[in-house]
């Protein structure tokens, strides 16, 4: 969607709503974290491979383990543990962070048992894992680990998992991030902390734990993929890992505030996602939930990288934010700012739910007024979606409900999944209907999008901007 001139405003100012810091919160030098490759997640991972979990096969460059890996586990990839992996995603969605999740409550090969009962349904463990399906499932794991040899390869691997684990140490060295959160959210003494390098995650990274009981120390367990690597194949870990670092350490307390306050902030979430849920959904924020977790760590890191890097940092994170559709993450931002300056009348985070509720409530407010007012596309040739184009096709149109700006357009994708354009975008009379001259591959599959949060060539003729679409269809084969 386009960006309100309010959140341009919030942007712009946001140097100086991150200045001010909690009392109490400072750049102390964390508490030790440690870093280890985890066999566990590593299984697991290996099997949403062999599973072909589109996101876990994406291309993410040469990598010699990984490579390694599939050919290691490659002779049981018709194994039952494989179809029934596949089943609890067709059937239960299973898929992303609920495979790290799974795997972190389970204790270590070759026995991989609960270590926590999951009738008790444990409060980290995914909860798209269906009890009795899961148990059957745990079982043809553990034949899969068998059968394959998995710990002979993780065995023989040492040397590279040790490696990883030495640069991602080296990186992370220092970083505050771990007490600062702690102590933002009000949270306790801050429970064992490992950084798990998730060499068969790409470029995923996922906040993860395990909490046993109020009582009993929570295991904060973020998981950090790999996706850039050296001259040599190893794993490069850069500048922004700490950011991700900071970010899915803030899940661990984030979910927890949202869920507390689930009945009052869902109504408002459902708003959020729906506003641009085909967005979310290509970053795998599937539901409204999900939006509200990422929105309160959003805002929760923002301050961080303020208080324990820089500005700078903090200012291009928000850049980032509202780029990715989450342009109401700088007001909650501010507000938090707020909840600094009155750690007295609100010891965590959990205590501040009211405020944050107005915050994004206004926040939801004024982004579906702007909606309303924004143009509409009212159907596209060949159709959204469509899985069976005919590759003789060779005009797509473009049809709006009112008069757009002339010679204005913004396509955004990458220049391989664009279909190829014959000549400029033409707009007919009544500047309603945009037709293209193109041609189609067969076979090929297109998918790009209509503006986003930082181009809006196709806007109304008042300058009133078309809030971002989603296109992708795919060609038939000759």
């Amino acid at each position: 969607m386009g960006v309100p001139r309010e959140h341009n405003a919030i942007i712009r100012t946001l140097t100086l709503l991150l200045l001010a810091l909690a009392p109490g919160i400072t750049q102390e030098t964390a508490p030790s974290f440690t870093v280890a490759v985890d066999a566990r997640v590593e299984l697991l991972t290996a099997l949403a491979r062999l599973a072909e979990f589109p996101e876990y096969t994406r291309s993410v460059g040469a990598w010699p383990y990984r490579d390694a890996a599939d050919a290691w586990f490659a002779p049981q990839r018709n194994h039952e543990a494989v179809q029934f992996l596949r089943r609890l995603r067709a059937q239960h969605g299973v898929s992303y962070d609920a495979v790290a999740s799974l795997a972190l409550h389970l204790t270590d090969l070759p026995d991989l048992k609960e270590r926590i009962d999951f009738a008790s349904k444990p409060e980290r463990l995914d909860q798209r894992y269906p009890l009795e399906a899961t148990r059957a499932f745990l079982g043809e794991l553990r034949r899969f680990a068998k059968d394959a040899k998995a710990a002979e390869f993780f065995a023989s691997q040492s040397q590279t998992w040790q490696t990883v684990e030495t640069r991602l140490q080296a990186r992370l060295a220092g970083s505050p991030s771990p007490e600062w959160l702690r102590a933002f959210f009000g949270a306790p003494a801050l429970a064992s902390c490992v950084v798990i390098p998730g060499l068969l995650c790409g470029d995923m990274n996922f906040g993860l734990g395990v909490r046993f009981g109020a009582d009993k120390p929570e295991e904060l367990r973020p998981v950090l993929g790999c996706w850039k690597f050296d001259d040599t194949g190893m794993p490069l870990f850069e500048t922004v890992t700490l950011e991700l670092f900071a970010h899915e350490l803030a899940h661990s307390w984030a979910n927890a505030v949202v869920d507390s306050g689930a009945q009052k902030l869902d109504p408002i979430g459902e708003i959020l996602f729906n506003l641009n849920a085909a967005l979310m959904r290509r970053q795998a924020y599937v539901n409204a939930r999900t939006v509200l977790y990422e929105t309160l760590v959003r805002a929760c890191v923002l301050r961080c990288l303020a208080a324990t890097q820089s500005l700078e940092v903090a200012q291009a994170q928000a850049r980032n934010d509202v780029n990715l559709g989450f342009t109401w993450v700088p007001a909650l931002a501010r507000a938090l700012g707020d909840y600094e300056q009155a750690r007295a009348k609100f010891p965590t985070l959990a205590d501040y739910l009211p405020e944050i509720e107005t915050t994004l409530r206004a926040q939801a407010d004024a982004l579906v007024q702007a909606a309303a007012k924004a143009p509409k596309l009212v159907s596209i040739t060949p159709d959204n979606g469509d899985t069976a184009v005919d590759p003789g096709l060779e005009i797509m149109t473009f049809v709006f409900d009112r008069p757009m700006r002339d010679k204005s357009w913004s396509f955004i994708g990458r220049k391989e999944d664009l279909p190829e354009m014959v000549g400029q975008p033409q707009y007919d009379a009544a500047r309603i209907v945009l037709s293209i001259k193109m041609r189609l591959e067969p076979g090929r599959s297109y998918r790009f999008q209509l503006n986003n949060e930082r181009s809006t060539g196709f806007s109304a003729q008042d300058g009133t901007p078309l809030q971002p679409v989603a296109v992708s269809f795919t060609v038939r084969a000759r």
